[in-house]
């Protein structure tokens, strides 16, 4: 399922000085807030990813998939509630030889880091 224009939507990027910053804003009406938890709705973590591969892809102007992820770290819950806009960055894009790309990212809301992660992408 494609979250760019349901769960999110793409407010702004930029890249400076070799970092790639995205500006979203998140939906709270869509539906998986129904369902994950009704009454106290967050952000599930499989969307974050999912969410990170489709700003990647965009970056990259190409179809890519989680080939591993390496860390990740949901250090804050991501409530639509209380959080409506978030910055996705990726301080390191690395091609590799394959064609693949290793990737660090981080999902933040002002001074509040909501997840890292390091993954590869193919």
């Amino acid at each position: 399922m494609i979250l760019q224009d349901n769960l999110y939507t793409i407010v702004s990027q930029q890249e400076q000085e070799g970092v790639a910053t995205f500006q979203l804003s998140l939906h709270p009406e869509w539906p998986i807030y129904k369902a994950h938890f009704p009454g106290h709705p967050i952000t599930p973590g499989v969307c974050i990813v999912q969410m990170v591969q489709e700003l990647l892809q965009v970056l990259q102007n190409r179809e890519l998939c989680l080939r591993q992820a390496k860390n990740v770290k949901y250090v804050a819950i991501i409530s639509p509630e209380e959080v409506s806009d978030l910055t996705v960055s990726f301080p390191k894009i690395e091609q590799q030889p394959d064609g693949s790309l290793k990737v660090q990212a981080q999902v933040a809301s002002g001074s509040t880091i909501y997840t890292k992660l390091s993954a590869t992408f193919g």
